[in-house]
């Protein structure tokens, strides 16, 4: 059952990313539909019955916790060097710096971007607001494990 489901998340991931991809290239410029929400909305859905069957297994549950704890950092880096990066143009480091983003941009921002058809914020403010939803999962995971913990 949890191979089949992480299979399932595995493809909900594919999905919402590639819809996602091209409006969170082009935000200001594209036009995002109902069908970006949608995609999302699934793969959200999908991840957070993962966590609730996963939350039994402790292998799973590192990879998760793994997980989300890299997509929590991302949001924090894409939001911290976009601000460095339009106050300090001049300087040649901050531009290699800038491309480190990029990556963890579009793996854990990405799929999550169909939410922004309901916010319309600029892509950092967006990725900050996601660190603080995969936070949120994060502790739900770590609710879980004290619920099943406390029912033993």
């Amino acid at each position: 059952m949890k191979f089949k489901l992480l299979i399932l998340l595995i493809c909900t991931y594919i999905i919402a990313f590639s819809t996602n991809l091209i409006p969170s290239l082009k935000h200001p410029d594209s036009n995002m539909s109902i069908f970006n929400l949608l995609a999302t909305s699934l793969f959200l859905i999908t991840l957070l019955v993962f966590i609730k069957k996963a939350s039994y297994s402790g292998k799973s549950n590192k990879g998760l916790k793994v997980f989300l704890i890299f997509g929590f950092t991302s949001g924090l880096v894409v939001y911290v060097i976009k601000i460095f990066e339009g106050t300090m143009m001049d300087y040649a480091i901050l531009d290699m710096i800038a491309s480190i983003q990029y990556p963890f941009y579009l793996m854990f921002t990405t799929p999550l971007f169909g939410v922004n058809y309901l916010f319309d914020i600029n892509y950092e403010t967006f990725s900050l607001l996601m660190s603080a939803v995969y936070i949120l999962v994060f502790i739900l995971i770590m609710s879980f494990k004290k619920v099943d913990t406390q029912n033993v």
